[in-house]
């Protein structure tokens, strides 16, 4: 390391030309202290950066964005380092009870005044002890310091200047007294001395100060002495005064104005190899990321994390919130991880690239990538940092999901948001283990606009009919599929056993696809009870070919598990409604899966973390074993509405639009919400029903409670030129009662409600004879039903009895956790209702 004493010697001689009392001598005091006249006692660099809050920090970034405007080529003492007119240094933002700040790299201020004081001692006084002050010279001092950097090891130098001005006069002080500003450098460890430049320093006399006060020094480190590869090193500033009464005042403590010079290879441009440089390395600092149209999914991403955690993926396991540094808010900074350091931190980077795009295909699907446009992992914090997705990972809580973010975005952008964040490196020579804040703001560089769309997308035009009152005849039980699923689960091997939810897709090719959420799978014992061993899991598919059923999951035969794998420990997936998509030429699966997390300790204390639509491929969906979405994509989910109750298709809403409902969840009197998106692709924009503006909505947020007393799980289908709502009713708990409502628009509003069919399994009267059974989430099949009718609905009966035993429900009797099929007519009967 090197040390360089600036020694600022302003040493005030006095003047021969004066008759000396024999009683009394001369002498020269200086003074130097803060712009607000506190003294400017010397603090280390270290102490300024531990004690920085997060509004100093914020005003440093705030203030840097100004610097141009300071810039003054007039006062360029050196043709190779930029300038700028000192009044950069006295309006910088200073830390209370500081006359120094480092305002980024590059930019070290000093800020105060400085007074030459003459004295009158008595002979044998110790001055200042016992002396009169007889004239005082006043100066303004601003002191500042510029790093540089450079292709060439002449570039490893700095320079700092001085300007002493608005000069002023008390009493009679000698004019003719000289003070010299000098400066000298030297290796700390060594005692090797540093180049000086031309012209370093200055003697004068005061009148000569008064009338101009500019002065430089200008160094240059070498690299011999200093160790390999990048022969880093620290070079100290040192401010002392030396009084001519044989005492010293030290200025500036030498740490605080500490600057780094290094020869660090990796610090490359694709032109200029800026290799060689010297700055202040005592700062943490701030990228300011402007959310341009090139970059703004990046900068959106950053900005949740920063902000929104608790929004972002991989989720936290064992709490719903998630603590992501790197914003100036939050006062914990990242540092640089530089993959060419060495070949362990070359290492330490692969791995934090290798779990930030494992957990992408984890949670957006094994073809992420290529799926829906060129995509790539965006992680944050970045793998270029130690705080990315492995190196940051301090298992809080052994959670190791909570300290980093990871979405696919466009290519394009994140590519552009990585050229921004090397850019950042290397202007503001960011080495390895080097702090920094990220700061988003908008494109503007004002404060961030989240971008979030608001207002009204369209009217909600209805739909002009003639209802009538529904009436309800031919109610059948044990409808098609219900025995053949039986019969299936009877004699599979490893297959299905039993599931709920139970929503169903018509494949182009004919065949039927039943889908369910939690998932007993095979074998039965002989005796038709389940083992106990018997595997769970969270979703799957069965497929219906003709007459043949297969069971689809993910996971390898041995270790069985559902079809979206849970994105963290207490999490979990359960499926929604699905359909059939165009992309091109080519038909595509899309199914809504709702991510769950436990929130509390009861049975029914978990809440809906997020939605998703998971893209299957057709042409391989006969795959027993193994079979995942090729690509999973993110769908609106700031309001904790579980989306994909039930999907209305394009082909059959009538104005080409696919309808999406929703749950708004609560105990009694769950409240249904309506979005659509333009064709049938469940990625395009959303569209939100907000009944009271009459109008659809651009953000989630906007969304309006459509109809009350639905359940968790409900289906809309055409009827008669109309539309037909089905739902179990949740106006009383645990009801057994499904409804049907109609309207002229699949929007709503729901009408003339109708009872359908009372469910007859659950509570002490129902046909079990126990209050542990319950049924639950009814809805109408429309892959299954008639134009007309007659229409087929299903629903699912479960129990309470979660134990884990032979003797307990869902092992002694399989045939509870099964759905039912009912089939039954509905048609508008005599009497008109008008909309």
């Amino acid at each position: 390391m090197f040390a360089v004493f600036i020694s600022l010697m302003l040493t005030l001689m006095g003047s021969t030309a004066h008759a000396l009392d024999r009683h009394s001598e001369q002498v020269t005091r200086i003074v130097f202290s803060g712009p607000g006249g506190e003294p400017a006692d010397p603090v280390p660099a270290e102490v300024l950066q531990k004690s920085e809050t997060a509004q100093q920090a914020s005003q440093r970034s705030e203030f840097k964005e100004s610097i141009s405007k300071y810039a003054t080529p007039t006062l360029r003492a050196a043709s190779d380092f930029p300038s700028y007119s000192m009044n950069l240094c006295h309006d910088a933002p200073y830390p209370t009870g500081f006359t120094y700040t480092i305002i980024d790299r590059w930019i070290w201020c000093r800020s105060g005044s400085l007074a030459a004081e003459s004295l009158v001692c008595p002979a044998g006084a110790t001055p200042p002890i016992g002396c009169t002050v007889v004239g005082t010279v006043k100066f303004r001092v601003g002191i500042m310091g510029l790093g540089r950097q450079g292709m060439d090891a002449a570039d490893r130098k700095f320079r700092f200047w001085a300007l002493l001005d608005n000069p002023t006069i008390h009493g009679a002080p000698r004019m003719s007294d000289r003070m010299s500003l000098e400066g000298v450098c030297l290796d700390r460890s060594s005692g090797a001395s540093c180049a000086p430049g031309p012209n370093n320093g200055r003697t004068d006399s005061l009148a000569s100060w008064m009338a101009s006060g500019h002065v430089d020094w200008e160094f240059s480190v070498p690299e011999s002495g200093l160790p390999s590869p990048h022969r880093k090193g620290l070079v100290d500033l040192r401010i002392i005064a030396n009084l001519l009464g044989g005492t010293s005042s030290e200025l500036v403590h030498r740490q605080e104005s500490a600057v780094r010079c290094d020869s660090s290879t990796y610090m490359l441009e694709p032109v200029n190899h800026q290799t060689y440089g010297c700055g202040f390395p005592y700062v943490t600092q701030t990228w300011t990321f402007k959310a341009a149209a090139d970059v703004k999914e990046t900068a959106k991403h950053v900005w949740t994390a920063q902000n929104r955690p608790e929004k972002t993926r991989p989720p936290s396991q064992y709490t719903a919130m998630k603590e992501i540094p790197g914003s100036v808010a939050s006062i914990s900074p990242l540092e640089r991880l530089a993959p060419k350091e060495s070949a362990e931190h070359f290492t330490l980077h692969k791995s934090n690239r290798d779990r930030s795009i494992a957990t992408c295909k984890k949670l957006y699907g094994a073809k992420y990538a290529s799926h829906h446009g060129r995509r790539d992992c965006d992680e944050y914090p970045m793998a270029s940092t130690y705080q990315g997705a492995t190196t940051g990972d301090g298992t809080v809580d052994k959670d190791s999901n909570r300290h980093f973010s990871v979405k696919a975005i466009g290519s394009e952008d994140n590519q552009a948001a990585g050229a921004l964040l090397n850019r950042f490196y290397l202007d503001n020579r960011i080495l390895n283990k080097d702090k920094f804040f990220v700061d988003v703001r908008s494109a503007s560089g004002g404060p961030y606009d989240r971008n979030d769309p608001q207002g009204v997308s369209a009217p909600a035009v209805s739909k002009s009919c003639t209802l009538r009152q529904p009436h309800v005849s031919n109610v059948q039980t044990s409808a098609t599929p219900e025995k053949e699923l039986l019969a299936y689960a009877k004699e599979t091997r490893d297959g299905w056993t039993g599931g709920d939810s139970t929503y169903s897709v018509k494949l182009p090719d004919g065949r039927v696809l039943y889908l369910f959420s939690d998932t007993f799978l095979g074998p039965l014992n002989s005796d038709g009870t389940r083992p106990v061993d018997a595997k769970m899991i969270n979703q799957s598919f069965v497929l219906k070919d003709g007459g043949n059923l297969s069971t689809l999951r993910g996971g390898p035969k041995t270790i069985p598990r559902g079809l979206m794998e849970p994105a963290a420990g207490q999490h979990w997936y359960w499926l929604g409604d699905g359909h059939v998509t165009m992309r091109g030429s080519t038909p595509w699966l899309q199914i809504i899966f709702q991510e769950y997390y436990v929130s509390g300790t009861g049975l029914w204390e978990f809440k809906v973390k997020g939605n998703y639509v998971a893209w299957f491929a057709l042409d391989n969906l006969g795959t027993a074993f193994g079979h995942e979405p090729v690509a999973i994509e993110p769908l609106p989910s700031t309001t904790g509405v579980g989306w994909g109750a039930g999907i209305l298709t394009a082909g059959r809403s009538g104005d080409g639009y696919t309808y999406i409902y929703g749950l708004q969840d609560a105990q009694l009197n769950k409240r249904m919400r309506v979005a659509r998106v333009q064709g049938t692709d469940l990625t395009n924009e959303w569209e939100y029903l907000a009944p009271s503006k009459n109008a659809w909505m651009r953000g989630e947020e906007e969304a309006e409670t459509v109809h009350t007393g639905i359940a968790n799980e409900y289906s809309v289908t055409p009827w008669y030129g109309a539309y037909m709502l089905v739902s179990q009713s949740s106006k009383e708990a645990f009801s057994g009662q499904i409804k049907a409502w109609v309207s002229c628009s699949p929007h709503g509003p729901w009408q003339l409600e109708t009872d359908i069919y009372r469910m007859p399994e659950p509570g002490i009267f129902g046909s079990y004879g126990s209050e542990k059974i319950f049924s639950y989430n009814a809805h109408v099949h429309d892959s299954l039903s008639a134009e007309q009718g007659p229409f087929i609905l299903s629903y699912n009966v479960n129990t309470m009895d979660n134990r884990i035993q032979a003797d307990a429900d869902h092992y002694r009797d399989p045939g509870i956790y099964k759905p039912r099929f009912v089939q039954f007519s509905m048609t508008p009967m005599g009497g008109t209702r008008k909309k």
